[in-house]
This record gives C-alpha cells, structure tokens and sequence, in this order.
C-alpha cells in the first residue's frame, strides 16, 4: 500500500465514532413523527405504484445488503472466510443497508399502512428496532476494526451475534407483516 492510504486506513480504523444515543433518540422521534403522521397522508393510486416499487427496490437494496453481511459472517463462523474479510465487507455494506432502510421508511409513509391495526404496529416496532440495532452493529463494527485482526474476544462476539440476530428477526418481521397486510 501507498503510504496515503495505509494512513487513511489507520485514521479510519482508529476514529472514534460519535456515540449512538443522540442518533437513537432522532431515530426515535422521527419514528414518532412517522407514526403520527402516517394516517393524514393520502396519494394518488398512480403515486402509490411509484411508492410500492420504490418499497421493493429499498427493501431488495437493503435487505440484500443485510444477507449478504450475514453470509459472510456464516463464512467466518465455518472458517471460510478471515474476520478482516467480513470486517471488509461491514464497512462496504453499511451505506447500503442504511439507504434501504430509509427508502422503506419514506417509501411506506407514502403506502399508508393502517397503523391502528396491531399488526401493522408490529412491523414499524420491527423497523425501528432494525435501526436502533444499527446503531448498534456500527459500535461493533468499530470494536473489530479496532482489533486489527485479532481474535475477537468472547464477549464481542456474542455481542455480534446478537445484533445479527436482532438484525434478521427485525427483518424477516417486517417482510413477513408486510406481506401479510398485501393480502387484504
């Protein structure tokens, strides 16, 4: 590597990342104003077949993004894969994931889910819990960068986990709520 960007990998590596709270109390007040909001918003049946692929395509984006992650993640656990790999592969799909989540989010306003039926409540409580948890997961994300390699340590790896699995339940809920309310 060039002495720039071994530099540029070290300041990467070694930056603190502002802390999650400020961030998950925004998340939690915009999904307030979603919620409240949803049920004033009307469109046009032309407006919501844009809305409804706009909805596919974030959730293909993102969703995509969050298996492909996890995947590599399974290649690790089976030793197929290095930890700087699937460290690697965090950080490229970050941006993905957090672009397909919001896609969705803006996306399903526009689609009017009935947020008075309970099932509907269990898929927004999904969405947001999906986001806090990746507020979360960049935490992690940070703390095996930050071990350049190295075995990670028990905790931190049932901590990945965790967020892995929050991430998955958090998701296959969403889609599944959501393909249910698509049949009535």
């Amino acid at each position: 590597m060039t002495a720039t960007l071994e530099s540029a990998v070290r300041h990467f590596r070694h930056r603190r990342r502002p802390s999650p709270y400020p961030l998950a109390l925004v998340l939690v007040i915009a999904w307030t104003a979603m919620f409240l909001t949803v049920p004033h918003i009307r469109i046009g049946a032309d407006l919501r077949q844009v809305a409804l692929f706009a909805h596919l395509a974030a959730l293909v984006l993102g969703f995509g993004a969050v298996l492909t992650l996890d995947w590599f993640g399974l290649m690790w656990i089976l030793r197929r894969q290095t930890l700087t790999t699937l460290v690697r592969v965090a950080q490229v799909v970050h941006t993905p994931i957090w672009l397909g989540l919001a896609g969705l989010t803006l996306s399903g306003v526009l689609l009017a889910p009935n947020t008075s039926a309970p099932l509907t409540v269990v898929k927004l409580v999904a969405v947001l819990g999906v986001a806090l948890n990746g507020l979360a997961a960049g935490k992690v994300q940070q703390r095996m960068l930050a071990l350049d390699g190295a075995t990670p340590p028990r905790r931190l790896l049932a901590t990945s986990v965790l967020v892995a699995t929050i991430s998955q339940a958090g998701w296959w809920t969403a889609m599944l709520v959501g393909f249910l309310n698509a049949q009535d």
